[in-house]
């Protein structure tokens, strides 16, 4: 692995979510294509879950991008950016593609996504706490 600068690190991170957040959006625009919506969902299934994946995605990225370029400066170490930005984008990966299980089973996929996405948030956010009061 080259030797990233925490601000590299970061940006891998944020790169490797923009492309998801791009698929995400085509994915959606397809099913629009397939069902002949242009707005809103129809109370169409297929519809709803393509624009929530989406949805849920916009809302649950951008702050925890944010937290990883704010760690660098603060004085996290650089191996530490890369494990919780790994996670998270692992995490974020699983959610995305995890919709499928057998009938009356949860998907995996999209459990573990949510579980380690909190996860990637709470010790984001303690960490930003840690190095902000311990300079």
């Amino acid at each position: 692995m080259p030797n990233f600068t925490d601000y590299q690190a970061a940006s891998l991170y944020l790169a490797l979510n923009m492309i998801l957040l791009l698929v995400l959006g085509y994915r959606t625009v397809k099913v629009r294509q397939k069902t002949g919506i242009g707005l809103g969902h129809d109370d169409n299934e297929e519809m709803i879950r393509a624009m929530r994946i989406h949805a849920n995605f916009a809302e649950y990225v951008p702050l925890p991008l944010i937290g990883l370029f704010a760690l660098g400066p603060l004085g996290a170490p650089v191996w530490f950016i890369h494990v919780l930005g790994g996670v998270f984008t692992a995490a974020r990966y699983a959610h995305a593609f995890g919709f499928t299980a057998p009938e009356g089973k949860r998907p995996a996929g999209r459990f573990y996504g949510i579980l380690l996405t909190a996860l990637v948030l709470l010790v984001e956010s303690v960490a930003l706490l840690y190095f902000i009061f311990t300079g």
